[in-house]
Formats: structure tokens, C-alpha cells, sequence
């Protein structure tokens, strides 16, 4: 792919459908490469499936089998209903002090213990005259990040980040130019009978909430809610009340914003979503009467009550589509999944990735592999020092038995000389010589390009502690019959707060090893040793031994 083309994928899962966009950063320009839209409750899909999970892991491969794009890089979403969002304010303090004290304010504003809790924060631009930080942190459970990672691997779909639907749809707004980067905005997103709320400065999110728009509790079925809520209780009469509970929301959130946090008047507000739900009620119907021209009879009808100049949006304003076009019925999730798609290609005021925060070292972790990485250096040092030496003297006798093997041969041979046993024993040798250089220079292992790169590339949960370089003797390949064999074997300890994810981290740190050119030139697989508790200076740890293969076969 050319150097001024940039490319990404954006994924949405929602409570009906499931939808892959495919974009393209070409000189600047924003293309729809690839598009594809599957509902989860297909009747195909649902013969070979036992609960939700399984629908929605037929629906994303019968996706991807339909649209042959390359998922192994995803932008994902979470669904608003899963993520809270908080903005407060604190005194400035310290950086390294930082992340513990967002922690410890989040824990004000969630509703389950914090040790369930992964939470992201970023920190908004100071204002020179405040002595305090402004600071917007997203929360949501881990068992939440848990579940939708699984439902991705069952897959075969490899996340890059996992943020809120929210401000995937934020992304897409601004980059669109709908949000007033001057004033305040309001963006209604209508969902599966949810509302989600948010509330902008300058294209800063300093509100969201997230409602249910039915009355009725989440785990009371339909048939069970009409007898509690009436017997002529009809599907009309439960969109009324939804519509009702979205002006009572909207009213009680601007309220909330304008006094307790001070902000200035709405500019206006925002419309998307799952619209077409409410055009034939009546109370919509009279409204949109006097506004006939009107493509969103549901934006009149707010705007009405609201007395708020209110909008809906072109999902797909400013972006290419050379290839794919989605079609109408799509547009109801559509800005999320380009929103999400966009993440990479066009500029956020607010980015927050949930899926690193998850993985994120704490300070206190960092403090403590930083004292272990102080003892191991020396023995690293050391181990380097030993094989750069043992490599070095191994090589120069190699490369003197090869300038002699040259100094003996003759510069000129007769043929006629030679009978033809002499001349097949001439060949084998040359066979020999071949072997020899292309097992000693055309096939060797560079250490120290490898010892390097090593540095660059271990998380900072882990750190090593010991190294060895091991080439098969020509002796044994010879009395085994193998080729030359090259091992390098990789000894350390993990150390995180989060338990139960050491196995992960070796993984990572495995497939980062396995991207290196550098690295893992000349070998062929990574094999992976028995991974133990230990006790490392009164601290539980992990240890971990990764070897290195060269690429000749075994035994």
C-alpha cells in the first residue's frame, strides 16, 4: 500500500445487526472501500446457534465471509448502555501521581466495586487562570471487555481498540463539521429503545447519560408488562411513552448542565439513530404538518418542544464512495461504524481506548519492575558481553579454515588429468564447500543485530533474566544427521497486578518478537515453556522461558 494511503476498519455490534466499513485516508480524502450490513436474527443463523453470543459469532463471520475484509486490525465499539462517562475536575498534581488519583475519584461515580472497573481518562487542556484539571474518565466493567473480546476471537477478529459508541459517533460528527466548535451541542443517539445523551462544549463531551425509554424493568418481558401496565396497553401506546420520556430526559440533562455545571445555552441539537420508529404517531403527525418539507418528522417535533433548533446527519457527508454504497436501511448504525472506522484517519478532540486502559501498567507495577530491571541489567550485560565474545571467536576460525580451504586450491586444473571418479570426487567437495557457506554465512544468525532490538521490544511487565545463544556443533550434526540448528532461549518473570493475564502478556510479548524483521531473522517458530509461580524478592511473580528455533527441522 502506498505511504499516502491509510487504512482501517470499523466494527459495530449492536442489538439487531452487526456492520464492517472498510476506510481509506487517500491524500487526505476520506473513501468507503468496503461495506457490509448483517442482521443478527436471520433464520439461517439462527438454525446453527443456542443463545445470543452464538447468533451474533454467525452474523460477524457470515460478515466477514461476505465482504473478504482483513480483520486481523478492528476498531470496535462498546454500546453507551455499557460505559459511563464522568466529568470532575482536581487539584493539579504530579504526573506519577496521576493515574492512581483519577482511580481513586472515579470511584465516587461507579456504581460496582472498583476492582471490576477499567477505567481510561483524558485530561482536558488547561485553562492558565484555573488551578484545577479538568479530567473526562469512561468506566466500564471488566467483565463487559471480557465478553466482547470473546465474542472477537470466536470470530477470528483482532482488535486495535475497543472505545465508547458514543464517541465514535462524536468522531464521525467532527470531522463532518456538524458540532459547533464554538458553542454548546447536544447529540441525541435513539438506540433499541435507548437513549443516549450528550451534551458538548467545544467539541468536548462534559455530559452523557445513557436511559431506557420503556418504563417497564429490562428483565420483564412484553407479555408481562402489559398486565402489569394495563390490559389495552398497544405497541403505539408504549411509543408514546417513549417519546414522552425523551423530552422529559432532554429537559431534566440541559437543567442538570446549565446549573450545576454552568454552561452556556444549547446552539442546537443533534439527531441519529433509529428515527423512523415514531412518523406515525399522532402527536408527530400534527406537528409535522406545518413543516411538511421536513425529511425527519421526529427533528420537528423536538424541535417544537424543545424550542432548540434541532438537525439530523449524512452519515455519509464528506466520505468517497468509489466502490460500495450502503443502502437507506443501514443508516440507523451507520455513524457509529464509520465514526469507529474513522479512528486513525481523522482527528478527535477526545480519544480514550478502552481496550489499552484494560492492559494498562498501574504506577505502582512500573515502580516495581523498574527496581527489577535494575538488578537484572548487570547479569544481561554480562550474558552480552559472553556470547558477543564466544560468536566473535566462533566465526573468525570458521572464516580461517575457509581462507586456507582458498589458498590450497590450485588456480588453473587440466581436466584431461582427471578420470571421471576423480572428477565426481572433485564435485562432492565442492558440494561440501557449498554446504559449509551456506550453513555458516548465507544461513547465520546475527546475535548482536538481535540483543539490540530485544530492548524495544519487552513490555514493561516483564523483564528477563537470563539469555542463551546456543549452534548445533558439527559433531553432532554429523552423528545425529541435521542440519544446523540455532536456538536462542529467553528466561524472565512477569509481574502485574492484574492476575490471570501473565499468559497473555507472554503472548504478546511472543507475537511482537515474531513482527520483528530484525529478530526473528533466521528463525523459524517461537516455542513457549512451562510458565510457573514464583516467589521474587517476598513479591509473587510469573516465570516464563521463550525459545527461539532456527529454521532447520528436527528430529
Amino acid at each position: 500500500m502506498p505511504f499516502f494511503i491509510k487504512s482501517t476498519v470499523g466494527l459495530y455490534i449492536g442489538a439487531r445487526s452487526v456492520q464492517l466499513a472498510h476506510l481509506q485516508n487517500v491524500a487526505g480524502k476520506m473513501q468507503l472501500v468496503n461495506f457490509v450490513h448483517v442482521d443478527i436474527y436471520e433464520e439461517e443463523q439462527k438454525a446453527s446457534a443456542s443463545n445470543k453470543e452464538d447468533l451474533i459469532v454467525n452474523a460477524l463471520r457470515k460478515a466477514i465471509n461476505k465482504s473478504k475484509i482483513d480483520v486481523k486490525r478492528v476498531n470496535t465499539i462498546l454500546m453507551p448502555g455499557m460505559v459511563l462517562l464522568r466529568y470532575f475536575q482536581m487539584p493539579k498534581i504530579p504526573p506519577e501521581e496521576l493515574e492512581e488519583a483519577v482511580k481513586f475519584e472515579a470511584r465516587k461515580y461507579i456504581p460496582f466495586p472498583l476492582e471490576e472497573a477499567v477505567t481510561g481518562f483524558f485530561i482536558l487542556k488547561e485553562e492558565h487562570e484555573s488551578r484545577k484539571l479538568g479530567i473526562l474518565s469512561l468506566v466500564t466493567k471488566e467483565e463487559s471487555i471480557k465478553s466482547h473480546l470473546t465474542i472477537l476471537n470466536r470470530a477470528g477478529i483482532h482488535p486495535t481498540y475497543v472505545e465508547t459508541a458514543s464517541f465514535s459517533l462524536l468522531r464521525l460528527l467532527e470531522h463532518s463539521g456538524e458540532l459547533d466548535k464554538a458553542g454548546s451541542n447536544v447529540v441525541l443517539y435513539l438506540y433499541s429503545k435507548r437513549l443516549n445523551i450528550i451534551i458538548l462544549k467545544n467539541c468536548v463531551p462534559y455530559f452523557v447519560r445513557d436511559v431506557s425509554l420503556s418504563k417497564k424493568e429490562e428483565w420483564i418481558d412484553d407479555q408481562t408488562a402489559e398486565i402489569l401496565m394495563g390490559d389495552n396497553l398497544s405497541a403505539t401506546d408504549m411509543r408514546v411513552v417513549s417519546l414522552e420520556n425523551i423530552i422529559s430526559e432532554m429537559r431534566i440533562s440541559l437543567e442538570y448542565y446549565k446549573k450545576e455545571l454552568g454552561r452556556d445555552e444549547i446552539n442546537k441539537v443533534i439527531l441519529c439513530g433509529e428515527l423512523d420508529d415514531f412518523d406515525d404517531l399522532d402527536p408527530i403527525i400534527e406537528v409535522a404538518k406545518d413543516n411538511p418539507d421536513s425529511q425527519c418528522p421526529l427533528a420537528t417535533y423536538l424541535q417544537n418542544m424543545l424550542d432548540i433548533p434541532v438537525t439530523t446527519i449524512d452519515p455519509l457527508k464528506d466520505i468517497q464512495m468509489p466502490k460500495v454504497k450502503p443502502l437507506p436501511y443501514t443508516y440507523a448504525a451507520l455513524p457509529v461504524t464509520i465514526g469507529a472506522g474513522l479512528r486513525g484517519l481523522a482527528k478527535f478532540s477526545v480519544e480514550i481506548d478502552l481496550f489499552r486502559a484494560r492492559k494498562k501498567t498501574s504506577i505502582r507495577t512500573k515502580i516495581f519492575i523498574k527496581k527489577m530491571l535494575i538488578g537484572g541489567t548487570i547479569g544481561l550485560i554480562a550474558c552480552f558481553i559472553a556470547l558477543f565474545i564466544a560468536f566473535s571467536v566462533f566465526v573468525s576460525r570458521e572464516k580461517n579454515l575457509l581462507d586456507a580451504e582458498k589458498r590450497k586450491a590450485p588456480k588453473f586444473i587440466d581436466l584431461s588429468q582427471f578420470k571421471d571418479s576423480e572428477l565426481k570426487k572433485g564435485m562432492t567437495e565442492i558440494r561440501d564447500r557449498a554446504a559449509i557457506f551456506t550453513s555458516l554465512v548465507a544461513r547465520r544468525v546475527v546475535l548482536t543485530e538481535k540483543l539490540s532490538e530485544l530492548p524495544a521490544l519487552i513490555p514493561p511487565e516483564i523483564w528477563l533474566s537470563s539469555l542463551q545463544f546456543k549452534v548445533s556443533s558439527p559433531a553432532d550434526r554429523s552423528r545425529k544427521g541435521l542440519n544446523r540448528k540455532v536456538s536462542f532461549e529467553l528466561n524472565g518473570y512477569i509481574y502485574t497486578e492484574q492476575k490471570g493475564w501473565e499468559i497473555e502478556l507472554v503472548n504478546d510479548f511472543s507475537e511482537k518478537l515474531k513482527t520483528s524483521n530484525k529478530f526473528f531473522r533466521g528463525f523459524k517458530v517461537i516455542k513457549t515453556g512451562s510458565a510457573t509461580r514464583a516467589d521474587y524478592e517476598g513479591v509473587q511473580v510469573m516465570s516464563f522461558s521463550l525459545t527461539c528455533l532456527s529454521e532447520a527441522e528436527e528430529d
